[in-house]
């Protein structure tokens, strides 16, 4: 087996960003991107698909789940939402997902952010 590369020369001096920022005459913007609706929340609903998604023959299913069908009320609009984003995932990314697992992937994703001990001690008070 070969023997791993290892830089043995000196240690270069890091670049503070603030002292290029100032050397260059950047400034402060007031924009920002909507996670929400950007590509980063697209790729990590992607990942928790295909980390998720198993196929035993027929349509995939997602993995721990527990196989109950419950019903969710939607508000106006919202299913032919998770119809364009499970569309999205199936021609672009090449998944073949559902509406409704969709919609499972974003109840987890969002409700896994609950802190249940806080919650628990706010029910308590």
């Amino acid at each position: 087996m070969a023997k791993a590369i290892r830089n043995t020369g000196p240690a270069r001096r890091r670049v503070d960003p603030k002292a290029v920022a100032e050397a260059l005459g950047a400034e402060k913007v007031g924009t920002g991107v909507d996670a929400r609706q950007g590509p980063v929340s697209l790729f990590g609903l992607r990942q928790f698909l295909v980390d998720r998604l198993r196929s035993s023959g027929g349509r995939p299913a997602l993995t721990g789940t527990t196989g109950r069908r419950s019903k969710i009320a939607l508000l106006s609009g919202d299913w032919e939402k998770l119809e364009k984003i499970a569309e999205y995932y199936r021609e672009k990314e090449r998944i073949n997902v559902t509406p409704g697992q969709i919609a499972s992937a974003l109840i987890h994703t969002n409700i896994s952010g609950v802190d249940m001990s806080r919650l628990a001690s706010l029910l308590r008070d």
